[in-house]
């Protein structure tokens, strides 16, 4: 594809294809803050001259990643005196659309997070790539093996950013006290068949069991997708959406997997009427906050939106794992998506040594001790496996169980340059089949195909 066609068309998608994101949340524009950091390495003190190293993060917007976020550069200030951190961040519509114009623009930050989805798109945006290649000082780091997700920092043979933040995973939360009044055991639900007969339970009387995103957000595609389809067929959007290959015969959303799977969540929506559809995932959230639904599917970050929300309800609230698919006799263990933040550094970096002290900084135990406060898993995998992990947030440790015992190999979608307009096609697509009136799903996946073909260059 022409690099000329995929800028009109990253930069008109953008702002609706976003991400999968874990903490996805629809807020405002956030101001960033300021704060002194450091040109030295962590604990060198330092005494060259002040610099200034911009970041932006789509995470800002939120309450408990901003603190721990603003507490991340303290730290690292308090340490190392002499570069001025400016943290930005938008809410996410407007994170990836301001993302794309900066970089367009050759005005992007000094730092990016970004998800690994998105590393491939927001890379080749820029003729000779927007991000700076770190292979050479990865691998002198000695961070080889000990960083959840670092292998999503590589593209085009290059090593482009450390997973050097969080990551979580997906489960099924639930609120004890409106299982237990309808005689439900949590540990009963295995499968599809389990689950949907326990909402039915709660879809009495106008009301239902949880909330479904609906609409132009990217949620409407991805928890459909993680939760019932791409267990029985490997990837919505090919044939093998972690692993490729990425090509047109390998186009993969109208299998017969992926229709089962759409009709079935579509029978959720507008014939069981289980699922309430909603704009945003925070509405869906507050659902569950409020005692309207007893489920929420979501991952360990929302544990401490829970606490943050309402730390009485703590008591409430159980998780368990993501359920079994059954399909033609076969049963499909889950294989949700791992969420790791990426943090790159602009090519056009003036000062890229100082950024990359910061995010190996990033990587140690002090600072992987203030991140797990964020609610989500420290990428440090030594740290996040420890006791002292375990002792401290028992419930976002059980995420660790559930991978180990309950999940099979996590699968992220296909990191390539075209996602972004892929990703789009997939929502225009939800919204016509997840509505609350029942349709054939087979003809809507069907022209996504056509369209998706259209887009790899077939």
């Amino acid at each position: 594809m022409k690099l000329k066609k995929r800028l009109l068309t990253i930069s008109l998608a953008a702002a609706l294809a976003l991400t999968l994101v874990a903490c996805g949340n629809s807020s405002d524009q956030t101001p960033g803050s300021s704060t002194p950091g450091s040109t030295q390495p962590a604990g060198d003190g330092g005494s060259g001259e002040q610099i200034t190293l911009t970041m932006a993060t789509q995470l800002y917007v939120e309450a408990p990643h901003r603190a721990v976020i603003d507490r991340l550069v303290e730290v690292y200030n308090e340490k190392n005196p002499n570069v001025k951190i400016e943290i930005s961040g938008a809410g996410y519509a407007d994170y990836w659309n301001n993302l794309t114009t900066a970089i367009l623009a050759n005005n992007e930050t000094d730092i990016i997070q970004i998800y690994p989805e998105n590393l491939a798109s927001y890379h080749t945006l820029r003729e000779g790539g927007t991000f700076l290649d770190l292979t050479d000082r990865f691998n002198e780091s000695g961070l080889e093996g000990k960083l959840t997700g670092q292998e999503f920092c590589n593209y085009d043979g290059k090593v482009l950013g450390l997973s050097n933040y969080s990551w979580g995973t997906t489960a099924i939360f639930y609120r004890k006290s409106m299982l237990a009044e309808k005689g439900i055991d949590p540990e009963s639900i295995q499968n599809q068949d389990d689950f949907l007969e326990a909402c039915k339970a709660f879809s009495q009387d106008g009301n239902v069991a949880t909330g479904v995103v609906y609409g132009s957000h990217a949620f409407s595609v991805s928890e459909w997708n993680r939760l019932i389809a791409r267990p029985v067929s490997g990837g919505l959007y090919f044939k093998d959406d972690g692993n490729g290959p990425y090509t047109v015969d390998d186009l993969n959303c109208n299998s017969p997997e992926n229709v089962w799977a759409a009709q079935w969540w579509n029978d959720f929506i507008a014939v069981e009427k289980c699922g309430k559809l909603v704009p945003d995932k925070k509405d869906s959230r507050e659902m569950f906050w409020n005692g309207e639904v007893p489920f929420c599917m979501d991952g360990p970050w929302f544990i401490g939106m829970c606490q943050e929300h309402d730390a009485a309800m703590m008591d409430d609230i159980g998780i368990i794992p993501q359920f079994d698919i059954v399909y033609e006799g076969q049963t499909y263990k889950p294989n949700p998506t791992n969420y790791p933040e990426l943090s790159l550094i602009s090519s056009r970096c003036e000062h890229p040594d100082e950024a990359w002290d910061f995010l190996v900084w990033m990587t140690s135990d002090e600072a992987q001790r203030i991140i797990a406060d964020c609610g989500q898993i420290p990428a440090s995998i030594e740290y996040a496996s420890s006791q002292e992990y375990k002792d401290a947030y028992p419930l976002s440790a059980l995420f660790y169980d559930f991978m180990a015992n309950d999940y099979t190999d996590l699968v992220g979608d296909p990191a390539i340059p075209e996602y972004n307009e892929l990703s789009q096609v997939m929502i225009d697509a939800a919204a016509e089949m997840f509505s609350e009136t029942p349709v054939d799903v087979k003809p809507i996946l069907d022209a996504a195909r056509d369209q998706m073909a259209a887009i790899m260059g077939g």
